[in-house]
C-alpha cells in the first residue's frame, strides 16, 4: 500500500484543502506538515463514531460530517443548533483528536457545509494540537469520490512499481551478462536503488565498495566491524545502523557454516517492496557469481597444490612456466616459507583470502595449501612486505628459510612445526623455527598426544598409588630428577634406601620396564612431564 494525502490532494477535480486553522496555527509551509502529507497511510474510513479507534488499523485517515460534535453553526436548516459553552465545545473536540492521534490516524477529512458549517474552527485547533493533518472535503465531493481516488492512486502506484522493478531488474540483468559482470551487477544495483553497495569476502574484509549517487555516505571504516560482527555471529540477514543518517542492510551469501561473503546495501532511505525485490534478483546474481567464482577457485587450489608437490620433487623450469603462465612471476631463492594457522576462521577461507589479495605486481609470490594449511614462497626481500600484507587475517604463522630448490621440503615443514608451536603456546604472529631451538625439543612434542600417552604409560602408577595408598609416582618423580642416584632420592623423599629399592621394583614390575634402561628413563622423565600437566 502506498495511500499519502499529498497523493489525494495532487487531483485538481477534488478540491481537496489542508486546513491550516487560525489564531496562530501553522500554515501549510510548515516543515512537520509537510512531512505529515507524505506518511503513508493504509485507507479512508468513513465514520462519525464518538469513538472510532476499535474499527481502524493503525495508519488510516478518517473522513467524517461530524454528527459526532454539537452542530453550532448548520448548514442545514433542518438541523438545529445547540449551544454549548466555549470551553465544553473546545474539550470535546480535544478528546477527539487526542484519541484518534494516540491510535495512529494521520489525519482527518471533514466534509464541510454538510452538517456544519465550513469546518469548525475548535476541531483546527485540536489537530494543530495532537499533530493531525484536517483537510476539508468540499460540499460538491462525496466521500465515494474520495474513496474511488484513493483506489486508483494504489492502482497506479502498483503499476508504476511493477514496472519500476522490472526495468530495475532488466537493467541489472544485462549488466551482470558483461565480462566484468559482479562488478558491473554492483555498480548497477547502486545506480537503480540509490544507495551504497559493498561486497565482502568471506573474512570480513571489502572486495567492491560503491558509494551511494547521492546522499550520506559511509566508509570503510565505518561499515567493516559491522560485517565482521555478522560473520562472527553466523547471521543470514541483518539491519544495523552504520550511521545516524545511513542503515546497512546485510545478507550473508552462502551457508552460515561456509559463507561465501557477505552483500551489504547502505540506504539513507526506506527499503521499499521495489528495492526488495531488485535485491533479492542481486542476491541471485552475485551468488551465481561468486559460485562460479568459487569453481574456478577450486580448480586453481587444486593446481597450486600439484604444482607445490612438482617444486619439491624438482620440477623447476615446468612448474616456473605454468606458474608465470597462470599468475604471474614465480620467486626465486633465497626463498623464506611460510605456513599460516587461522586462529578465528575455518582454514578453508584462507586460500579464498589469499587469492584476493592485491599483490603489488614487484612482489612476487606463490601459495598453496600444504598439509591442511596454507603455504607461501616469498624472495627473502620480499618477505616483511608480504607479511604486512597479511597481517590483517590474525593468522599463526611460522617461518623458515631455504637457500635452494632443493632445500624446500625441508623449509617447509619447519615452518609447519614453527607455527603449530606459535599456535600451541597462544602466540599470534610469526615464529620462526630457529627460534623455537632456545625452548627444547619436547616443546615440539604435540602436547595433547604426549598427555594422552603419559596417561597410559603412567596410568597403573596412579592407579596402584590410589588403591593401596603407595607412594610410586612421586617415588619415580624424584629419582628420576636425581638422575637415578639411590641416596639423595631417599633423602628427599626421607626414607630408607632399601625402602626406595623396594618401591623402584615395584614400579618396574606395574610397568613393564628396566629403570636402568636409559631410554626407558627419558621416556618415563618425558611421560612424567606432560601426566603432571593433566
Amino acid at each position: 500500500m502506498s495511500l499519502s494525502l499529498r497523493k489525494l490532494l495532487q487531483n485538481p477535480s477534488l478540491h481537496l484543502r489542508v486546513v491550516v486553522g487560525t489564531e496562530g496555527a501553522r500554515d501549510h509551509t510548515d516543515p512537520a506538515v509537510e512531512r505529515s502529507l507524505d506518511e503513508e497511510f493504509e485507507w479512508l474510513h468513513a465514520t462519525d463514531m464518538i469513538d472510532p479507534t476499535p474499527f481502524l488499523g493503525p495508519a488510516e485517515v478518517i473522513l467524517t460530517l461530524g454528527w459526532q460534535f454539537p452542530v453550532i453553526e448548520s448548514a442545514d436548516p433542518s438541523v438545529p443548533e445547540v449551544r454549548v459553552a466555549p470551553e465544553r465545545l473546545e474539550r470535546i473536540y480535544d478528546d477527539y483528536a487526542a484519541l484518534v492521534a494516540g491510535h495512529g490516524v494521520i489525519g482527518i477529512g471533514f466534509g464541510s457545509d454538510v452538517l456544519h458549517r465550513g469546518v469548525p474552527h475548535q476541531l483546527a485547533l485540536a489537530c494543530h494540537r495532537h499533530g493531525l493533518i484536517l483537510f476539508d472535503v468540499p460540499y460538491e465531493i462525496s466521500f465515494m469520490d474520495l474513496l474511488q481516488e484513493a483506489a486508483r492512486v494504489l492502482q497506479r502506484d502498483q503499476t508504476e512499481r511493477y514496472t519500476r522493478s522490472l526495468r530495475a531488474q532488466k537493467a541489472i540483468a544485462n549488466a551482470a551478462t558483461r565480462r566484468d559482470g559482479l562488478t558491473a551487477t554492483l555498480q548497477e544495483t547502486a545506480r537503480q536503488l540509490g544507495c551504497g553497495v559493498a561486497l565482502y569476502d568471506p573474512l570480513g574484509r571489502p572486495v567492491t565498495l560503491i558509494e551511494a549517487p547521492d546522499g550520506p555516505r559511509v566508509s570503510e571504516a565505518e561499515l567493516t566491524p559491522i560485517v565482521q560482527q555478522t560473520l562472527e555471529g553466523g547471521q543470514r540477514f541483518r539491519s544495523a545502523q552504520a550511521t545516524p543518517e545511513v542503515e546497512a542492510v546485510l545478507q550473508m551469501l552462502g551457508e552460515p557454516g561456509d559463507p561465501s561473503g557477505v552483500l551489504v546495501l547502505t540506504l539513507s532511505r526506506g527499503f521499499d517492496d521495489v528495492s526488495r525485490n531488485v535485491m533479492s534478483s542481486v542476491l541471485a546474481l552475485v551468488s551465481v557469481s561468486l559460485e562460479q567464482n568459487q569453481a574456478l577457485a577450486g580448480l586453481h587450489r587444486t593446481l597450486r597444490e600439484a604444482l607445490l608437490q612438482l617444486l619439491i620433487s624438482g620440477s623447476i623450469g615446468v612448474t616456473r612456466h605454468i606458474v608465470e603462465s597462470v599468475w604471474g612471476p614465480l620467486p626465486q631463492p633465497p626463498l623464506v616459507a611460510l605456513v599460516g594457522i587461522p586462529q578465528h576462521f575455518d582454514p578453508a577461507r584462507l586460500m579464498p583470502a589469499f587469492d584476493s589479495l592485491n599483490m603489488p605486481e614487484d612482489l612476487p609470490v606463490f601459495f598453496a595449501q600444504y598439509r591442511s594449511d596454507t603455504a607461501a614462497l616469498v624472495h627473502e626481500a620480499d618477505a616483511d612486505r608480504f607479511l604486512e600484507l597479511i597481517r590483517s587475517f590474525g593468522l599463526v604463522i611460522g617461518r623458515s628459510r631455504c637457500d635452494r630448490w632443493e632445500g624446500l621440503e625441508l623449509a617447509l615443514e619447519e615452518a609447519k612445526k614453527a607455527a603449530e608451536f606459535g599456535l600451541r603456546r597462544g602466540e599470534p604472529g610469526v615464529t620462526a623455527f630457529p627460534d623455537i631451538w632456545r625452548e627444547g625439543v619436547t616443546d615440539l612434542i604435540d602436547a595433547s598426544d604426549a598427555a594422552h600417552v603419559a596417561r597410559r604409560l603412567l596410568g597403573p602408577l596412579r592407579d596402584y598409588d590410589r588403591d593401596h595408598g603407595t607412594e610410586l609416582l612421586p617415588t619415580l618423580r624424584v629419582w628420576l630428577e636425581q638422575h637415578g642416584r639411590q641416596l639423595p632420592t631417599s633423602r628427599e623423599l626421607g626414607v630408607h634406601r632399601h625402602t626406595l629399592t623396594h618401591r623402584l621394583e615395584q614400579i618396574g614390575t606395574l610397568l613393564g620396564s628396566d629403570l636402568d634402561d636409559f631410554q626407558n628413563r627419558a621416556e618415563l622423565a618425558l611421560a612424567l612431564r606432560y601426566f603432571h600437566n593433566e
